[in-house]
């Protein structure tokens, strides 16, 4: 997993970081401190792992790497910003949402500062904040992650997760199975979102949307050297 920095954070979409919010909680002025990225990196990490605990996103994954219809992971150097940053080590679910820390009051703030693993009371705290940390506005919006469409719409305080391998690996494929081949990815990266919203509701008690990225949809591809 690659942290979240002051140098990578650009790469991030919509960027709606509330600079009044950082100076008011003493975490930046101008910019946000390195104690900014520090929290924000530990409470996307524990949320990752609050997410893992709860729903099945690693038989998941594991299913799709087993199947016959050759869901081809994307290549480290082809990782966009968001895989780059996911804490949860899969190949192909990661977490696409934005988390906005400095909307923690200055005592959950303290409790962040304090707390390394998921014990019980890290469960509660992320139970009770994580929906006002995805969320950028104060109030439930549409939001776009990714291009202006429909496929990228989500609710504001939706649990958002991406999914994306390589389509086009398979070039010796004819049009038709290529076409055949996609057709039935596309069934099961459905049923695969139906489960998720499902399992969410009754485990995390919230909304989660799962979109299929592919490298149309990329906004912006992460690179080390930029």
């Amino acid at each position: 997993m690659e942290k979240i920095t002051q140098e990578n954070i650009s790469k991030s979409y919509p960027v709606l970081i509330d600079f009044d919010l950082i100076r008011l909680k003493g975490l930046g002025d101008e910019m946000p401190s390195d104690e900014y990225f520090e929290l924000l990196n530990k409470y996307k990490n524990l949320f990752g792992k609050y997410l893992m605990e709860l729903l099945p996103l690693e038989q998941i994954d594991t299913n799709m790497k087993k199947s016959k219809l050759n869901f081809v992971p994307i290549k480290e150097e082809d990782k966009d910003f968001y895989q780059m940053t996911s804490p949860l080590n899969l190949d192909y679910i990661y977490i696409r949402n934005n988390f906005y820390i400095e909307k923690l009051s200055k005592e959950d703030l303290d409790i962040l500062r304090s707390r390394e693993n998921l014990d019980d009371e890290t469960r509660e705290f992320l139970k009770r904040t994580y929906l006002s940390v995805i969320n950028p506005y104060d109030d439930s919006r549409v939001i776009f992650y990714g291009p202006e469409n429909g496929k990228h719409l989500c609710d504001s305080t939706d649990v958002v997760l991406g999914i994306r391998y390589d389509e086009f690996v398979d070039t010796e494929l004819s049009d038709a199975e290529f076409q055949t081949r996609f057709i039935e990815q596309l069934k099961l990266i459905s049923q695969i979102q139906t489960v998720l919203e499902i399992v969410a509701l009754e485990k995390l008690g919230s909304k989660l949307t799962t979109i299929q990225y592919n490298e149309v949809s990329i906004m912006q591809k992460y690179s080390k050297e930029k």
